[in-house]
C-alpha cells in the first residue's frame, strides 16, 4: 500500500498546482475556491480559532520568520502581525505571484515571497528564529533533504511550527486516498511519523490536535471539528482534522 501510494515529484506538484490555480484541475472539497483563496482563509472562522492562536502562542514581534510551503500567502499574512519579519517561499510560481499580490493588497510591510527552484533553500544558515509549516510535508518529494535544510537555515534553539492532516480521521483519508496529489500523507499522517522523519536533529516540545479546517467550512463540519478537539473536554481528539506540533533545533555535534 505505501508503495502504492507514493509521494509526487516536485515537478508534478508544481505542475497540479499550476493546473489549479488556472482552473483546468479540479478538487472539490480542496478547490481553489475552497483551499486556495487567500482572501478567504484569512476570514476563515476555522482558521482564526485552531490555527491563530496555536501559532501566535509561539511567534514574537522580534521574530524573523518562514512560511515554508505557503500557498497564495492566505497564513503568511495572518502570521505577518506577530512577527518582525516573515518570508513565504514555495516551489510553485503561481502560488508566489499570488502571495506577492496578497502582500501587496493587506499593506503588510515586513513579508517578502521567495521562488523555490532546488532542494537548496536560498537562505544563510542560522538566519530564522522559527520556521512554519503548514501542508506542506506530505507534499515534499524527499523530506529528509528538506529538514536537512530547515535544520541549517534555523538559529541555535529556533523552532519548527507544523500543521498537517491527520490520518487517523477516516474521512479524511479516504479523501487522500482518492486525490493523488495526497497521496503522500498516506505515508505519514501521525504524531509518530513525523517524529520519526524529524530525527535527532529536534526535540518534539508540542505535539496536540487541532480543529482547523480549510477546504469544507460549513457549520455543520466546523462543529463536529470544534467539539473533537476541544482540550480535556472529549475523549475524540484523534479525530481531529489537524495534527499540530512544534520541534525545536537540537544542537548536534
Amino acid at each position: 500500500m505505501l508503495n502504492f501510494f507514493k509521494n509526487r515529484s516536485s515537478e508534478q506538484t508544481r505542475l497540479f498546482y499550476h493546473s489549479l490555480l488556472k482552473g483546468r484541475a479540479k478538487r472539490g472539497i480542496w478547490s481553489k475556491e475552497n483551499r486556495f483563496d487567500p482572501y478567504s482563509i484569512v476570514k476563515k472562522q476555522s482558521v482564526i480559532r485552531h490555527f491563530l492562536p496555536a501559532i501566535q502562542y509561539y511567534l514574537s514581534s522580534s521574530d524573523k520568520c518562514l512560511d515554508l510551503g505557503c500557498g497564495p500567502g492566505g497564513f503568511l499574512a495572518l502570521m505577518a502581525p506577530y512577527c518582525g519579519t516573515i518570508v513565504g517561499a514555495d516551489i510553485v510560481p503561481d502560488f508566489i505571484k499570488v502571495c506577492r499580490s496578497t502582500i501587496d493588497s493587506h499593506s503588510i510591510n515586513n513579508a517578502s515571497a521567495v521562488l523555490l527552484d532546488s532542494s537548496k533553500l536560498p537562505f544563510y544558515d542560522n538566519e530564522f528564529d522559527k520556521v512554519v509549516m503548514v501542508d506542506t510535508i506530505h507534499h515534499l518529494e524527499n523530506h529528509k533533504i528538506t529538514l536537512e535544510e530547515v535544520y541549517r537555515i534555523l538559529k541555535p534553539g529556533g523552532l519548527l511550527l507544523i500543521l498537517e492532516p491527520n490520518k487517523s480521521n477516516p474521512l479524511l483519508a479516504i479523501l487522500c486516498a482518492l486525490d493523488p496529489n495526497e497521496h503522500g500523507l498516506l505515508r505519514l499522517g501521525t504524531f509518530f511519523s513525523y517524529r520519526r522523519i524529524l530525527g535527532s536533529s529536534f526535540e518534539v516540545i508540542l505535539q496536540d490536535y487541532n480543529g482547523m479546517l480549510v477546504g469544507p467550512d460549513g457549520k455543520i463540519t466546523r462543529a463536529i471539528a470544534d467539539f473533537v478537539s476541544l482540550k480535556g473536554k472529549s475523549l475524540l481528539g484523534w479525530l481531529s482534522p489537524k495534527l499540530f506540533m512544534v520541534a525545536r533545533k537540537r544542537h548536534v555535534l
